[in-house]
């Protein structure tokens, strides 16, 4: 199967996840909504909110990708492919945003801490740790094709551990009527997904930087292209990311002075070559460019 048609089976494939996982967080955003208002648990209700945001984000993946599949204009001639990245940059500013909320309710509960009905907790989080853990294994499978997917994949992990937590916290509460359990619970989530969404972010910001893709090392690819006869110097030597698993190339190969016009089509084969198969580099402009020599009788010496 050629990268291309891998490329566009992955996209179809985490759609299809995407959708399942959108269907399922929706759902369950309504029952822990209902729960953590009727159990006054900041646990359940962080977790609830967090949720809301990966129905936002899935949803918002799910239209970008569609975006993104749109015909190149001549107004956008890379087509609409950083919509996928820009909805993964925006799926990772509203986790820092959840992190913030969180801390500021239990700041807020500090002072004025609620009873909370545990057992009740529980059965909600049980449920909710049920759900969560189907999506994220959905969205497993293809979160390395697609920034967009593994930014949504970050949001479902985000509550599997919201889950977890809340678990935890309930049995604690249940068990010694300790409530403060809940509030730090709810911080432990919080540094969780901060630490989460500031990877994310990363990631985003490096390629709407036109950074070198995460996965390609530069020196490597520079020095691949120089290990093509005839192949004597490269410069402006360019490596950056469209989308998820779709990257471009540009530079200018300098030949020495041994090439023949056989060589300039051979070198720039060879060339392509290397860049798919090695790195996965599916679109490449390079630039042949020849040194001066001096002439012979025979031509070139």
């Amino acid at each position: 199967m050629s990268n291309n048609l891998k490329y566009n089976y992955s996209r179809t494939e985490s759609k299809s996840r995407l959708r399942i996982a959108f269907i399922i967080t929706f759902i369950f955003l309504i029952v822990e909504v209902l729960g953590g208002i009727f159990t006054n648990s900041l646990a359940l209700l962080s977790d609830a909110g967090h949720m809301l945001t990966d129905v936002l984000a899935i949803g918002l993946s799910l239209f970008s990708m569609r975006l993104s599949e749109k015909p190149r204009t001549p107004e956008k001639t890379y087509g609409f492919y950083r919509a996928e990245i820009l909805a993964a940059f925006i799926n990772g500013a509203t986790l820092v945003l959840i992190a913030i909320f969180i801390v500021y309710e239990a700041y807020e509960r500090l002072g004025n801490l609620p009873e909370i009905k545990s057992i009740e907790m529980l059965f909600i989080a049980i449920a909710g740790l049920t759900a969560n853990g189907f999506s994220g294994f959905i969205l497993s499978r293809s979160k390395e094709d697609s920034l967009n997917v593994k930014g949504a994949y970050l949001h479902v992990l985000g509550d599997i551990l919201g889950s977890i937590g809340a678990i935890s916290a309930g049995l604690i509460m249940y068990f010694t009527r300790w409530f403060y359990a809940d509030i730090i619970v709810s911080l432990l989530i919080c540094c969780l997904i901060a630490y989460s969404s500031i990877r994310l972010l990363k990631e985003t910001i490096n390629i709407l930087m036109e950074g070198t893709p995460a996965g390609i090392n530069f020196k490597d690819v520079e020095k691949a292209l120089l290990s093509i006869p005839v192949v004597e110097s490269i410069h402006d030597l360019h490596i950056w990311t469209i989308a998820s698993g779709k990257y471009i190339l540009t530079g200018h190969l300098i030949l020495n002075c041994e090439y023949t016009e056989e060589h300039i089509n051979s070198t720039l084969k060879k060339a392509e070559q290397i860049l798919e198969k090695d790195f996965r580099i599916t679109h490449s402009t390079l630039q042949v460019e020849t040194k001066e020599c001096e002439q012979g009788e025979n031509g070139i010496i």
